[in-house]
């Protein structure tokens, strides 16, 4: 079983992650998946991450210095 995982900032809406959760499933399947691969077998999980807690170069993405 699959599982692709996603971290991202906080703030998607549900739609726009069971959309993404489709997208990803879909892609694995026509990419990756062999025989017997079905949709059910492929897990997304999403880990949301305040801005505050993510930093890129040495730089907290929240906006505060």
């Amino acid at each position: 079983m699959p599982i692709i995982r996603v971290e991202m900032f906080l703030g998607r809406t549900r739609e726009q992650k069971a959309a993404l959760a489709e997208r990803l499933t879909d892609a694995f399947i026509e990419t990756c998946g062999g025989p017997g691969q079905t949709r059910e077998g492929v897990w997304v999980v999403f880990d949301e991450v305040a801005k505050e807690n993510w930093s890129v170069g040495g730089i907290l993405q929240d906006g505060h210095s």
